[in-house]
């Protein structure tokens, strides 16, 4: 209800905000996408390249959350609450700085990831559960609340699917394939991965929860 009325009011000042939210979700998503492709690659000269690929979009992240700031600095009123506003782009530029630091472990660790199935897993699941936040972030633009909902859910299901790869690489790393610092090591790029999955299920909650009170 509120929406619609800001809306009739400055339609194109209202619409910033979601427009800056799928921006920012389109850029986690790349950086996933991105950090999957430096999984698979097949030399080192690709992995740098994607690598500062990736810092780049870590820049736009900020750069898209301080674009937000500074309009809700400058707008009085706003299509949703403020802190939610806040809220949302923030876990946004978190989500994006937490895969590249996901990727610094990777690579300062080398860990030879070509021979673990399970992390490659990992990277995909988060590829599949950013994707979502994107159409999820679409949904909000357009005040779709059924498709919301739906997109919700399919980010619990992802959320469900890490633990599960994390069990399964668990079982691995046990295995007696791999050495005790080995072990640490993917330890530590598992631990990483599941919290961006667990940000991006987050994310989608806050979503919900602001579609819920804009009813």
């Amino acid at each position: 209800m509120l929406r619609r009325l800001i809306r009739a009011i400055i339609p194109a000042r209202g619409d910033l905000f979601f427009n800056l939210f799928v921006e920012g979700a389109e850029n986690v998503h790349q950086s996933a996408a991105i950090f999957a492709e430096i999984i698979n690659a097949k030399d080192k000269s690709t992995e740098t390249q994607l690598s500062q690929e990736l810092r780049q979009l870590k820049q736009k992240a900020l750069e898209i959350n301080k674009r937000v700031m500074i309009e809700l600095n400058n707008q009085f009123i706003t299509p949703i609450d403020r802190g939610d506003i806040q809220e949302l782009s923030v876990l946004l530029f978190k989500l994006t700085k937490r895969i590249v630091k996901t990727n610094s472990k990777l690579q300062i660790y080398g860990i030879d990831i070509k021979a673990d199935d399970c992390l490659i897993g990992s990277a995909t699941t988060l590829q599949n559960i950013t994707k979502v936040l994107v159409d999820i972030m679409h949904a909000l633009k357009d005040g779709n609340y059924q498709r919301i909902s739906k997109d919700d859910q399919r980010t619990d299901e992802f959320d469900e699917n890490a633990i599960e790869d994390l069990r399964r690489a668990m079982k691995e790393m046990y295995s007696g394939n791999y050495d005790t610092m080995t072990i640490l090591k993917l330890k530590e790029i598992y631990k990483s991965i599941e919290s961006a999955i667990d940000t991006s299920a987050s994310i989608a909650d806050l979503v919900m929860q602001i579609s819920v009170k804009d009813m």
